[in-house]
């Protein structure tokens, strides 16, 4: 029997099919059919067949990631045919829960520059523009503030000199001296005397006459009165711890017992000192406010 098959290693097995087929069709048991045996030479190429067709083992697979599903694209806006004005759209709810709900920025407001803060105002001391207006006018705007709150408008420029000389040498604010003036002798009368035995347009103690380097010590005469009580008023700034203190040891009623109600001594005479002040300062101009007393 001729196979067309070149190779031994391929009739073997093929012979040991055939056999094994006619044994099941006839049904004839393994052991009376000759089967013939392979040889070494052929069991090797059995084993290389049977090796071959051995299922292999697969790889692991790795396991799918899921995948990220891509945003659904948004349908294009209809476009508006044209000559149609644009709807305006409607404006954000207010919640009712109290919540605050910005506005977004329209672009005029964002292309306008911030508005710039106007600059703070600046501070100016009142007593050194005092003293300004006073070098430039000498005592005339006092002169008028004295002569509307006397009954002496006579007196007042004598009374205006005197106190705008000694405030100059003492570097004491001109309406301060005036006002103690003021409340201590309302009237200018030169020749007055307290109760307490005070003289003058100042009411100065008789005890203080020719102890401060005044030109006299006549406690009538009006500028000797005057540079009396400015000297006296001026020591007791420098020994006080504050202008209220000075007033009251001016007055003599530190302890209160030589006048009455002295508390409500240095709230009128500042109150007067403020009025006078707004006078004077009421003829300053702003070259005045770079002069440097």
């Amino acid at each position: 029997m001729a196979f067309p098959f070149g190779r031994r290693r391929t009739l073997a097995p093929m012979l040991a099919v055939l056999a094994l087929a006619g044994a099941a069709c006839f049904g004839g048991s393994r052991s009376e059919i000759a089967v013939p045996m392979p040889s070494p030479e052929r069991t090797v190429g059995s084993a290389a067949l049977k090796e071959a067709a051995a299922p292999r083992p697969s790889a692991p697979k790795a396991p799918a990631t899921p995948r990220a599903k891509a945003p659904a694209a948004k349908p294009p806006a209809p476009k508006e045919p044209p000559g149609t004005a644009p709807v305006p759209k409607a404006p954000p709810k207010t919640p009712s829960s109290g919540t605050v709900v910005t506005a977004p920025a329209t672009p005029s407001a964002a292309g306008k520059r911030p508005m710039a803060r106007p600059a703070p105002p600046v501070k100016v001391d009142s007593t050194a523009l005092e003293f300004a207006v006073t070098a430039r006018l000498a005592h005339e705007p006092l002169t008028r503030a004295i002569a509307r709150r006397t009954r002496n408008p006579e007196l007042a420029e004598r009374a205006a000199w005197a106190v705008t000389r000694e405030a100059g040498r003492l570097r004491m604010s001109p309406s301060l001296l005036a006002a103690v003036l003021l409340v201590e002798n309302r009237q200018l009368d030169s020749a007055a005397v307290s109760s307490q035995g005070a003289i003058g347009l100042m009411q100065v103690m008789p005890i203080h006459a020719g102890s401060y380097g005044c030109e006299s010590a006549d406690l009538m005469n009006v500028d000797a009165n005057i540079c009396h009580g400015a000297r006296i008023l001026h020591l007791y700034l420098v020994r006080s711890r504050s202008v209220t203190v000075a007033l009251k040891r001016y007055n003599g009623c530190v302890r209160g017992a030589n006048t009455p109600r002295c508390y409500r001594y240095p709230v009128r005479v500042l109150a007067t000192a403020a009025r006078l002040r707004r006078d004077i300062l009421a003829n300053a101009k702003p070259a005045d406010q770079r002069v440097r007393m």
